[in-house]
């Protein structure tokens, strides 16, 4: 009986041990969660972002992320940096067909041209694509999965192109933008 409760005891001190040494080591490696490191300085100053495709969601869900960034959106006359999204594309192309030449796996690819202009219409960052892709199979058998399965993907890359885009302004602004 003792035995067991030593046993215990130790096995729970091992594992708080083991916890917290794993902690540290993570905190001091330099780890840190995905989006966390995300944040903008505040000398990049109010900013808006303007889309060439009135229907897309992008400039929305950039906008929202941006604020969540650190971004601010400028007061009435307040001179502002402007994030153009000058091309927004979306593409499915076949990857790879069968024997019977049908086609079974699709790739999907989002592509997004953007340039910022400062508040003094100086151009801080020259216009970049970016070009996100994701793989998915067509199973004939299961076609009606199909359109919800492209939604998803499609949720995700965008997801993923709003990411993407914000890493690029703090690298820019890293840089001396």
């Amino acid at each position: 009986m003792i035995q067991n409760s030593f046993a215990k005891s130790f096995v729970r001190a091992f594992t708080r041990s083991f916890t917290v040494l794993l902690l540290l080591a993570l905190a001091g490696c330099g780890f840190q969660l995905r989006g966390s490191q995300l944040g903008l300085d505040a000398d990049l100053g109010p900013l808006t972002v303007v889309a060439s495709s009135p229907d897309s969601d992008l400039p929305r869900q950039l906008a929202r992320a941006l604020r969540s960034a650190g971004a601010t959106h400028p007061l009435d006359g307040e001179p502002a940096s402007t994030l153009r999204l000058l091309v927004e594309t979306w593409q499915d192309r076949p990857l790879t067909v069968d024997a019977n030449v049908e086609v079974r796996e699709f790739i999907m690819v989002y592509v997004v041209e953007f340039e910022l202009i400062g508040p003094d219409k100086a151009v801080r960052i020259p216009r970049q694509r970016v070009e996100l892709d994701r793989e998915y199979t067509f199973d004939v058998t299961a076609a009606g999965g199909t359109p919800a399965e492209r939604a998803l993907i499609r949720d995700e890359l965008s997801r993923d192109m709003v990411g993407t885009l914000i890493r690029r302004l703090a690298a820019a602004q890293r840089v001396g933008i």
